[in-house]
C-alpha cells in the first residue's frame, strides 16, 4: 500500500533529484560544481561518478553536512561541504570566485520565502555569477523570477527536462 501524496510536486527521493540531471547536456567531468542546498550530498555523490575536478555543496543544515562529508571520505574527488544559512555574510567568503556548473535544485524558493524578494534575488545573483553553466530545478513553472535572475545574468536555455513527477530541470549556459 502507498502512503505518500502522488500529487505533490516534488517529493525530494533520490529518483526526483536525480531526474533530468544527466540528461540535460551537461558535461560533469573534469568541471568545478556548486550545490547550493546540497541536503545530504545524494546529487553530489552521483555527479562524482562523472569525475568531476571538485564539488562544493553547501545546505543549511548540519545534519545534511555531516552526512554529505561522510559520503565523500573515500571518494577521489575533491570536495568541500559547508552549513551555512545563504543569508550569512559570510557566503562570499566561503564561494570559489567561478564555477564551471551551478546547480540550483529547487532551492530558490526557499530562500525567497526565508529571507524575502530582494535578499534571495541579491544572494542567487552572486552565485549565478560565478557560473559558466546553471542547472536549475523548477518545482512551479509558473514561478519565473529564477529563470529571469539567469537570463538577465547571461545565460541562454540550452535544455528543457520535464519530469514526470512535476518539476522542471532547466540547463543555461553563458553566451
Amino acid at each position: 500500500m502507498l502512503f505518500w501524496n502522488t500529487r505533490k510536486k516534488f517529493a525530494g527521493t533520490w529518483e526526483d533529484r536525480l531526474d533530468g540531471l544527466f540528461s540535460c547536456g551537461v558535461d560533469y567531468a573534469g568541471k568545478t560544481i556548486l550545490d547550493v542546498g546540497c541536503n545530504m550530498g545524494i546529487v553530489a555523490y552521483e555527479i562524482a561518478k562523472h569525475r568531476p575536478a571538485y564539488i562544493h555543496g553547501i545546505d543549511i543544515l548540519k545534519p545534511h553536512i555531516g552526512v554529505a562529508r561522510s559520503i565523500f571520505l573515500g571518494s577521489g574527488v575533491e570536495s568541500r561541504f559547508d552549513a551555512m544559512n545563504l543569508g550569512s555574510r559570510k557566503l562570499p567568503s566561503v564561494l570559489r570566485d567561478s564555477y564551471d556548473v551551478v546547480l540550483l535544485l529547487a532551492v530558490y524558493q526557499h530562500v525567497r520565502r526565508g529571507l524575502g524578494q530582494d535578499k534571495a534575488d541579491r544572494i542567487f545573483a552572486d552565485i549565478i555569477n560565478r557560473a559558466q553553466t546553471v542547472v536549475a530545478r523548477v518545482p512551479k513553472e509558473k514561478d519565473t523570477r529564477l529563470q529571469s535572475l539567469v537570463e538577465g545574468a547571461g545565460f541562454s536555455l540550452s535544455h528543457r527536462h520535464q519530469s514526470p513527477r512535476g518539476c522542471t530541470v532547466q540547463a543555461y549556459h553563458r553566451h
